[in-house]
């Protein structure tokens, strides 16, 4: 009767679980009894049944802790990774370009592992020409979570860095492997397009346009491999296509007749036919009509002059926002009156594209009064950028014969105006400028600056090189060892191979007694290639006298023409014999140098040295 009755009066017997339910409930129950009642009529079996579930439960959840907590922890971390790489990519869209490049860091310093971090920032890195993009591939590649993409990026990648050899290896294993794609033809042309040994792309492209007649593009870029081939054969099949191509009337005929324009040499047939399609080719704007213009003149000086008029005419009727190509075209090919018998001023002071020529024109005629009125107007002052109208100041300090010490503050001014937009073209023009006339530091602090703001818009390699080279001569120019020295270091970092800055920077690190025995590696190697160099042989003589070595550098100087010589350079080969124990030689070397002419410190001492 006790095992009958109900013992928990709280508990409603008419509410029963579901039937299916019940067996459960009552395997809990005896386990786990739910009252101090029930538990006192627990058995010993149910208690030590019940120990063993809870201990076999807490052990299972302990083992799957240790199991499955890393990678529960890395899988959320993964996710975080891959929301962070979207929005990086979101903002990239939205042209916050520096916002996205720090949120794919972000992402891949949260998760490490993360594939979608990894790829992202081997992007952003190859866009900025920066070698961490490498690192990113070879994580990528150690993952072995390459794909064809990554591939062709790494090629790319390669290419910014300056590294044309690994990139033209690393492509043909490419092709060894790869389905020829529309990508993928267009990454070979630029790296073996140029060539002189372009035999594998012209092998691969044109049986890519046998097997796709249709795509007009590859036949293109076939026929533009053709012409750079050498081959005079390719160079006749080649211009057929193109003319093929031309004929066309689609946007792909107008970037055929663009290319057309670009090549250095046309026979006159050829330029007769360019000029007369450029005139007539539905598509074509202003430019095109301009570029048909200066290669009719360049075909025909001679009538150079009914040319212009002809174009005049045409263009006096024109409205004022198609004028500025034309305009442009008069000033280069001097012809600044027609410029002003052209556009009136007010005309001109409404477009900035025609005010810039408009201020050339007159600047060239000489007219510095109406350039000081236009450029101090205010209402020019809300055209022009403020970057242009403090060049033309500092022109008219120039010009106008100025003291030096305004035309360095209105350099200084307009360089400040273009570092403020980041604008590479006029911090290039500043930097030029003011090496012209002789303000070095300005020039030098100018190209360093060029170099900066191109590689923040990814501009073109070619650029860079510019801006590097008119550094490296603005230290040179300044005698600043030091400054010159890091220019060349940097410059050689960009561009290994390139064995005009690696020359320079061995000078200058010898020079300066830095890095000798490395230097002198490296020059016995850019020796071995050109033993007849004369610079390169003052090099290796320089490092070996460095080394105390004085018997070994006297050697280099043998056989030496002084005159592919600098005159600091001389003093250096003047130093060298002197300490050799060729006073009197040396003398010699040293009486024919110029005592004004500019030399690095390091120079002048050696200069000094060779006096006594």
């Amino acid at each position: 009767m006790l095992w009958n009755q109900n013992i928990d009066p709280t508990k409603d017997l008419s509410q029963k679980p579901f039937i299916l339910w019940r067996p459960f409930v009552a395997a809990w129950e005896w386990l786990f009894p739910p009252t101090v009642a029930h538990r006192d009529r627990q058995s010993s079996l149910s208690r030590w049944v019940a120990g063993f579930v809870m201990a076999s439960i807490c052990a299972t959840l302990l083992i799957l802790g240790i199991t499955y907590a890393r990678p529960l922890k890395n899988s959320y971390k993964n996710m975080r990774a891959e929301s962070m790489v979207k929005e990086a990519r979101r903002m990239a869209e939205n042209g916050q370009i520096v916002n996205a490049v720090i949120k794919a860091q972000e992402a891949v310093q949260k998760a490490p592992e993360s594939i979608d971090a990894i790829r992202l920032n081997f992007e952003y890195f190859t866009l900025m020409k920066r070698d961490t993009a490498l690192y990113f591939y070879d994580r990528l590649k150690q993952k072995e979570a390459l794909t064809s993409t990554d591939e062709q990026l790494h090629v790319r990648c390669l290419l910014n860095l300056g590294r044309p050899k690994e990139a033209s290896n690393a492509l043909e294993k490419l092709m060894q492997v790869e389905q020829p794609s529309e990508a993928l033809m267009r990454l070979a042309e630029e790296v073996w397009g140029k060539r002189d040994q372009n035999k594998p792309l012209l092998y691969i492209l044109r049986n890519y346009s046998k097997a796709h007649p249709e795509d007009k593009e590859s036949l293109l870029r076939l026929a533009k491999v053709q012409l750079d081939s050498g081959n005079p054969l390719e160079i006749g099949e080649g211009m057929e296509k193109l003319w093929s191509l031309a004929a066309q009337d689609d946007a792909l005929g107008l970037q055929t007749l663009e290319y057309l324009t670009s090549l250095p040499s046309l026979t006159p047939a050829d330029t007769r036919r360019l000029v007369q399609r450029l005139k007539t080719h539905p598509r074509a704007d202003d430019t095109h009509y301009v570029t048909a213009l200066k290669r009719e003149v360049e075909a025909s000086p001679e009538h150079k002059k009914e040319i212009v008029m002809e174009a005049v005419a045409k263009y006096r009727d024109k409205k004022r926002d198609d004028l500025s190509p034309f305009i442009r075209w008069l000033v280069e090919e001097g012809e600044f009156a027609q410029v002003l018998a052209l556009v009136p001023e007010e005309d001109a002071k409404a477009h900035p594209g025609i005010l810039v020529n408009y201020l050339n024109a007159l600047s060239m005629l000489r007219r510095f009064d109406d350039v000081e009125r236009i450029v101090n107007d205010s209402k020019v002052a809300g055209i022009l950028d403020p970057a242009t109208l403090a060049m033309y100041r500092a022109h008219l300090a120039f010009v106008l014969k100025k003291p030096a010490q305004e035309l360095r503050s209105k350099l200084i001014t307009a360089k400040d105006a273009a570092e403020l937009n980041g604008r590479y073209p006029a911090l290039m023009q500043i930097a030029r400028y003011a090496e012209e006339r002789g303000h070095f530091d300005i020039a030098e602090e100018a190209y360093r600056l060029t170099i900066k703001a191109a590689r923040r818009a990814s501009a073109s390699p070619q650029i860079e090189r510019e801006a590097f080279t008119g550094l490296i001569n603005a230290c040179e120019a300044n005698h600043n060892t030091e400054s010159l020295l890091q220019a060349t270091t940097e410059a050689v970092q960009r561009w290994p191979d390139d064995n005009a800055f690696i020359e320079r920077n061995l000078y200058v690190s010898l020079l300066a007694g830095k890095n000798i025995e490395l230097a002198l590696r490296n020059a016995q190697k850019l020796l071995g290639l050109q033993p007849k160099d004369n610079l390169r042989k003052l090099t290796v003589a320089m490092a070996y006298w460095r080394l105390q070595d004085i018997q070994q550098a006297v050697s280099f100087l043998q056989y030496m023409d002084l005159n592919a010589l600098s005159e600091g350079q001389r003093a250096v080969f003047a130093a060298i014999a002197h300490k050799g124990g060729f006073a009197s030689e040396a003398l010699g070397v040293v009486k024919a140098i110029d005592p004004r002419s500019g030399m690095l410190p390091e120079e002048r001492r050696c200069y000094q040295i060779s006096l006594r």
